[in-house]
């Protein structure tokens, strides 16, 4: 079996004469403009040989990436788990897709076998086997979901495959959380970098658990090209890597761990191209990509009464959404910008009537600040899976005037309505009273039996002075 990984969560299985490939995206950006490979990939080891499989983990655009899929050579038949909504979707393009059973192992032919798993939030994994080596592919399905659900997945992967050769898995999270935020008194690199090493930290342990020969971190390469996000690179890349926790962590361990660049490949157990991770410098990156950097910032005049049509389909998603919101205890103003627009949205609360009006952009007071681009705000309100590029994508910044709001996450308020959502979200206190509700928090807090929130601002922020 020769793997080689060609970047981002794309990678190359190529056994028994039989070509698969993974979550391929190299074509352009994704989520609007907001991500961009980096370092770009290397499709050498791709192409123009037909691919037998190609595989699709789930649906975000960076793992779905129709760009590239209509680039890519002839392909077989593309595998999804039958779990997913996307079959469809890609068989009205054209694709021969093959819906694959929870946990069912599958014939590739020539000996192959494969097995796809669902795991949390939409999210699948493949394992390939050949009868003399496997590659499990984690892409972001495993170091987000909580220990219970790892476990589980860890525990059935290793009863089929008792020494998996190779382990591909997720560092990173595919979210514009923490690093679209501003805070009062935060230390903005030191907030990412404290979030980055939580998932240096769960790839770890993944490794150490699954316990395969060698371990590769993957389906993190990619960089923001955005003005307001640039910062954002180095701490996340540079301030510390996965290997380096692991061989800290497990200096005894028999698997093999390697910081892998697009072009690396390995077969058996022999490295046969060694390229490695090389440090993010921004202004190297913004060089290397200078049009891509020209591409991400630009922006385009909305249309004649753009904001009033926003601002109409705002309305309806609070109206939708009352129930819900007149549930956050207290009054709040939360001024929605456009990028490109001198004028903006405010939405109040006050009592338990939430209301939305148009304002000018400069000398409102707010408690938060939400600015997008016109583009993305109604690709987020009118499409199925629009709010991606707000929510997954860092479409948006989200800067906080009001530190007391910050504890009580104020920004989920505006994430709840700012969505093609047709229903309301669920109460927040589930299906029990507010009281008791209230009550079992803080019971799982004295206890620590509460799981962590990975989007809890105030349990993430870095303030100045406080260490990381």
């Amino acid at each position: 079996m020769k793997v080689t990984f060609v970047g981002h969560a794309a990678i190359l299985i190529e056994t028994q004469g039989l070509r698969i490939l993974s979550d391929p995206w190299w074509e352009g950006p994704c989520f609007g403009t907001q991500w961009w490979v980096y370092p770009r990939a290397d499709t050498t080891a791709v192409g123009t040989a037909p691919l037998d499989y190609v595989y699709i983990s789930h649906g975000h655009h960076d793992h779905l990436h129709l760009g590239t899929l209509r680039r890519l050579p002839a392909v077989g038949k593309v595998l999804v788990s039958s779990t997913l909504d996307i079959g469809g979707f890609l068989e009205e393009r054209g694709f021969d897709v093959w819906r694959i059973k929870p946990d069912e192992a599958v014939d590739l032919g020539q000996g192959v076998r494969a097995r796809l798993i669902p795991t949390c939030n939409d999210d699948t994994l493949l394992a390939v086997d050949d009868g003399d080596a496997s590659c499990i592919n984690l892409n972001d399905a495993l170091h987000a979901a909580p220990e219970t659900v790892q476990d589980d997945i860890i525990a059935r992967l290793k009863s089929a495959y008792p020494d998996p050769t190779y382990m591909f898995c997720g560092y990173g999270i595919a979210s514009h959380f923490p690093a679209c935020y501003r805070l009062p008194g935060a230390e903005r690199e030191a907030t990412v970098a404290r979030r980055q090493a939580y998932f240096n930290r769960r790839w770890t342990r993944i490794a150490h658990r699954l316990s395969p020969r060698f371990a590769f971190p993957f389906a993190a390469d990619v960089a923001f090209l955005d003005e307001h996000l640039l910062w954002a690179n180095e701490p996340i890349h540079n301030s510390e890597r996965p290997t380096d926790v692991f061989s800290t962590l497990h200096p005894d361990a028999p698997t093999r761990v390697f910081d892998i660049a697009p072009g690396f490949t390995i077969e058996g157990d022999t490295v046969i191209r060694d390229v490695r991770f090389q440090p993010v410098d921004v202004e190297k990156l913004k060089t290397d990509y200078a049009q891509e950097y020209q591409v991400a910032n630009r922006t385009s005049k909305i249309p004649s009464g753009g904001l009033t049509s926003v601002a109409g389909l705002v309305r309806d998603k609070i109206a939708l959404c009352q129930s819900y919101l007149k549930e956050f205890e207290g009054n709040y103003r939360v001024l929605i910008r456009l990028s490109d627009c001198n004028d903006a949205l405010l939405m109040t609360k006050e009592g338990d009537t939430v209301a939305l009006t148009e304002v000018p952009a400069a000398g409102t007071a707010a408690d938060l600040v939400f600015t997008t681009r016109f583009s993305y705000l109604r690709r987020a309100l009118t499409e199925t899976y629009g709010g991606e590029v707000l929510y997954v994508g860092s479409g948006c910044t989200i800067e906080y005037l009001n530190a007391a709001m910050v504890p009580r996450n104020l920004h989920r308020e505006v994430l709840a309505v700012l969505r093609n959502r047709q229903s309301a979200p669920p109460s927040r206190f589930g299906d029990q009273p507010k009281w008791l509700f209230k009550l079992k928090r803080v019971i799982k807090s004295l206890t620590r039996s509460r799981p962590a929130d990975l989007y809890d601002l105030d349990a993430w922020i870095v303030r100045k002075g406080q260490e990381g």
